[in-house]
């Protein structure tokens, strides 16, 4: 490992990772963050777990009541452990500070590997869109615990009382932040005791990845809820195999104009696969049969 983690995203140490969608999937009744302490608590939390878990950079996030999404960059791997401790760190925090109302239910969470731009922009658009689809806020960027609010954003006015990290001693940063992680010097916080999501957060590839505030807004406006949701957690519910031909069959003629898979070449059964993927939530070994591409091929993609 290089240790340039601000431009490591093009460095051959991490020539295998990838771009990932980690989530929780939602509780039934159980609530994560039950006020404002609990929130920026929260939001700290994805700082410390960043500065302990070597080798995972943020792209974006959203904090809901009942589940969590982050966009990370790393191995699988790594962000499964990053995730991991972030579960375990929040689990924690609860149990010194609620004296009721503790999470009791398992906690489910995955990370999905993003397969090209267009799927980045995708997972982006469908993370910052959370509490605008679920009726919580009006528009994304309005939305404190997003980091919605950081793309092509001027926050002057909310930096202009910034306290450096840097400043304080190593007790004044456990007894603020309850950790013995060392957080970076350079990063600071607000008023409110929040680490300013700005110090951890990969706003500048954000940015150059949709290019212009017009492009992303555009975007922010797509509904993409019911094929990414299906992406992440319809794989846990089979489809049988003579259903997902006949959507095949339908998404090849649509994009390809011929019905018979047989008369695709490979690169249209990958995109095709890919489109399945989102449609359906199939998993690679039933990709591999419907499609007759090789599992090993297709895990490199989706895996």
């Amino acid at each position: 490992m290089c240790g340039n983690r601000r431009d490591c995203v093009s460095c051959p140490c991490m020539e295998r990772a990838h771009y990932h969608h980690c989530a929780t999937k939602g509780f039934d009744h159980s609530i994560l963050f039950l006020n404002e302490q609990e929130y920026i608590a929260g939001m700290n939390r994805i700082g410390i777990c960043l500065a302990a878990v070597f080798g995972v950079q943020l792209i974006a996030f959203c904090l809901m009541d009942n589940h969590v999404h982050f966009i990370l960059y790393g191995k699988k791997a790594d962000c499964l452990k990053w995730m991991n401790l972030y579960y375990r760190l929040t689990m924690i925090w609860q149990g010194h500070h609620r004296s009721e109302g503790v999470v009791d239910e398992k906690w489910l969470y995955d990370a999905w590997q993003i397969v090209d731009p267009d799927d980045l922009r995708q997972k982006v658009v469908y993370v910052h869109r959370n509490p605008t689809v679920a009726a919580m806020w009006l528009i994304p960027s309005g939305y404190r615990w997003s980091s919605a609010r950081l793309i092509f954003a001027d926050s002057t006015d909310l930096l202009s009382q910034k306290i450096p990290i840097g400043g304080l001693s190593r007790y004044e940063i456990r007894k603020r932040f309850e950790t013995k992680i060392l957080l970076p010097a350079d990063w600071f916080m607000l008023a409110d005791g929040m680490i300013w999501p700005g110090c951890y957060t990969r706003t500048d590839l954000v940015e150059r990845l949709f290019g212009h505030p017009w492009k992303y807004l555009y975007e922010l406006n797509q509904q993409v809820e019911s094929g990414i949701n299906l992406e992440m957690w319809g794989n846990r519910i089979s489809l049988p195999d003579h259903d997902a031909v006949k959507i095949a069959s339908t998404e090849a003629l649509r994009r390809f104009g011929v019905s018979d898979l047989e008369m695709l070449d490979v690169q249209q059964r990958i995109i095709l696969g890919k489109a399945l993927r989102k449609k359906t939530g199939a998993n690679v070994k039933q990709l591999s049969r419907i499609l007759h591409i090789m599992q090993a091929d297709l895990k490199s993609l989706f895996e």
